[in-house]
């Protein structure tokens, strides 16, 4: 840690930086630097190794976060020479956020130390740095909760597979977009400027779920959205005729949950969410059932509209 710092205070420039986000941006992925909870700045061109350290301390530096700044020089170093070798341990990784990547490397450390206080990640060694990341970047063990599962994977910003396509496809049978966070992502023109397939499109949806703060919420979503679009696929009579508030869904789905777990449980209502967020998304009273309640109601209160 000692090491960090002064290598940080220094401003170290490290000649791989360069090269490295280059082997990511190769793979079809975009990069994004910049402290988890703060601006991040996206690279999606290949940039010198001093504007790719500038951005880096610009975005870090200033949160307090000298440190941070050399781990996430240290961490695309690594991500690069991972993603060339292994690139499937980035699949359903469309933007390498490395500010979240160490979230996610925090969360694992909480994940290990169990009720002990975690290891400090500055503390950490290079290899062991990149040990984490392998560790991290692995599919998530069963033996995990579903709470965990949701904050790493959330953290990597992972989707599942065709998910772009998904959202392409609830876009099209809802005429007034869907919102999320604050973020409104219309109907039109994004589908006629845009194809299902392209990159851009993907692009574009990550921006709408960028602003999302919690990574085990942004999963929530993730999971919602796959929902929608198999609701409206077993149902092609019908569209939503208002916009699709993912938030709204998700608290209509939280408020069945809860209602549930008192009724079966005993259990008070809470604002907190992490019992949603521990549930299974399939079986009984799991995630998923309660998220595809709300989208039904929704789809027919639509229809029951003059």
């Amino acid at each position: 840690s000692v090491v960090r710092l002064a290598a940080s205070l220094l401003t170290k420039l490290v000649d791989s930086l360069a090269p490295s986000i280059t082997s990511i941006l190769v793979q079809g992925k975009q990069v994004t630097l910049g402290l988890f909870g703060h601006e991040e700045e996206v690279i999606s061109n290949p940039l010198s190794p001093g504007v790719i350290q500038g951005i880096i301390y610009s975005k870090c530096s200033p949160h307090g976060g000298e440190r941070e700044a050399v781990l996430q020089q240290e961490l695309v170093i690594h991500i690069g020479w991972i993603i060339s070798n292994n690139p499937e341990l980035f699949s359903g990784m469309l933007k390498i956020r490395v500010g979240w990547i160490v979230q996610a490397m925090k969360h694992e450390l909480k994940i290990r130390a169990g009720d002990m206080p975690p290891q400090d990640i500055y503390q950490l060694s290079p290899s062991d740095i990149k040990q984490l990341l392998l560790d991290v970047l692995q599919p998530q063990q069963n033996s995990r909760s579903w709470l965990n599962r949701r904050q790493i994977d959330g953290s990597l910003n992972r989707t599942p597979p065709g998910f772009y396509d998904r959202v392409w496809q609830i876009l099209e049978r809802t005429p007034n977009g869907i919102v999320v966070a604050g973020t409104h992502l219309p109907q039109q023109p994004t589908l006629s400027d845009m194809t299902m397939y392209e990159m851009n499109f993907s692009l574009l949806v990550e921006n709408t779920l960028k602003k999302i703060v919690l990574p085990e919420y942004r999963q929530i979503i993730v999971e919602l959205l796959m929902v929608v679009a198999i609701v409206l696929e077993r149902n092609p009579e019908v569209d939503f005729s208002d916009k699709v508030d993912l938030d709204g869904l998700v608290k209509e789905a939280f408020n069945d949950f809860q209602k549930d777990r008192s009724r079966f449980e005993g259990m008070e209502k809470q604002d907190d969410m992490e019992a949603f967020y521990k549930t299974p998304p399939l079986g009984k009273r799991g995630t998923s059932g309660y998220l595809t309640k709300a989208v039904m109601i929704q789809l027919l209160q639509g229809e029951v509209k003059p």
